[in-house]
């Protein structure tokens, strides 16, 4: 998504990554990556519990999840993976904010 950011700003929409880590190293991983969309961090894990994105020793860790929200806060695009690698392509991500067009 870093890459093709601009993909999505030309959509109008905006990318919020979500860290289960603290401000300071999210920040700083994001700093070192040139990341530049925002993060929140969320080192208790609140807003993964909220959309039901779990933590598993099976999946080596947080499992991903990402999710397509429209203006007034309703998830139109949701996707869970159970592996870290699991996340759908930015191609596919562009689609489903195309089809909220």
């Amino acid at each position: 998504m870093r890459d093709r950011y601009g993909e999505f700003e030309q959509r109008g929409a905006q990318v919020i990554a979500i860290a289960p880590d603290t401000l300071e190293n999210a920040q700083s991983y994001f700093q070192r990556n040139e990341i530049p969309f925002l993060c929140l961090a969320d080192p208790d894990r609140a807003v993964f519990r909220q959309y039901d994105v779990k933590s598993a020793l099976v999946s080596l860790g947080q499992r991903p999840g990402l999710f397509v929200i429209d203006g007034e806060g309703v998830v139109r695009y949701a996707y869970l993976g159970w592996q870290q690698f699991e996340i759908p392509s930015v191609d596919e991500t562009l689609k489903q904010l195309d089809v909220l067009a």
